[in-house]
């Protein structure tokens, strides 16, 4: 089951927010299944190249381009380099992404503008780059990282939330229009998972207590492993996936259902 169809030799992924966490554990599912890998990070060029390393190590051609999606000049060097280097991007993963961990009143309007340019504009930016491509050879997949926030807001993160349901819109609007040129465009809502990830940001899952308390919630008593993000990736990829389109995938353990 799942031979040749999660098979992508031949094709390029590209992922946002590669470096580490969930996005390295994507781009190297992506290797280990033949495709080339696109790289991307915003300013931890170490980290970006031992994820280029891995994947090359895997028989894959692998490049890295820095910077940040939300920078219309950046995703325009990623699509040049990528096309130079593998004639053009098959699949993308849109998932850079940072939280702000500040109620309303300590939110400003340059925070406000920040978050949403850095989680729905960039997502914008890189369909208007790369949705021409797949449309012209009639294939293209392309997965939004949402999370609970996109669906349920967040207090201490209100921009931060407004772009990721902006975002799960976005995926709707563009999956309703993409689909008749082969392309499928998906939300991955990860839920809780085990990453490394900023005290500052996230003040509430830290020390294993408070961990403890948030496993306690999800049905199947644990967070969702990166490996699991990363396959549910692929599959959406997949050609037998194309019928999957508009949709959310919750890989959370079941949390999405308790609200």
């Amino acid at each position: 089951m799942f031979g040749s169809e999660l098979d992508f030799s031949g094709k390029t992924m590209l992922v946002t927010g590669s470096g580490r966490n969930i996005g390295r554990a994507i781009v190297l599912e992506f290797a280990r299944r033949g495709a080339n890998v696109v790289i991307n990070t915003r300013s931890n060029e170490e980290e970006a190249r031992a994820v280029e390393a891995e994947a090359r190590g895997l028989g894959v051609g692998a490049l890295v381009v820095m910077g940040e999606p939300a920078d219309p000049a950046v995703v325009a060097r990623l699509k040049e380099e990528a096309e130079a280097a593998f004639g053009r991007v098959d699949m993308y993963v849109s998932n850079a992404a940072r939280r702000p961990y500040k109620d309303f009143w300590e939110t400003t309007d340059e925070d406000w503008h920040y978050y949403l340019n850095q989680q729905l504009s960039a997502s914008w930016y890189l369909a208007k780059a790369f949705a021409p491509a797949m449309r012209e050879n009639g294939f293209g997949r392309i997965i939004h990282v949402n999370g609970p926030d996109g669906f349920s807001g967040g207090w201490t993160r209100v921009p931060h939330s407004t772009a990721k349901g902006g975002l799960r819109t976005l995926t709707k609007s563009l999956a309703s229009g993409f689909g008749r040129y082969g392309i499928t465009v998906n939300d991955i809502n990860p839920g809780y998972t085990e990453t490394i990830r900023d005290p500052a940001t996230h003040p509430f899952l830290v020390g294993d207590e408070n961990r403890r308390r948030v496993e306690d919630r999800i049905p199947i008593g644990r967070g969702t492993r990166l490996d699991e993000l990363a396959f549910a990736c692929a599959f959406l990829c997949s050609e037998p996936a194309m019928c999957i389109t508009g949709s959310i995938i919750h890989v959370d353990g079941g949390m999405s259902m308790l609200g």
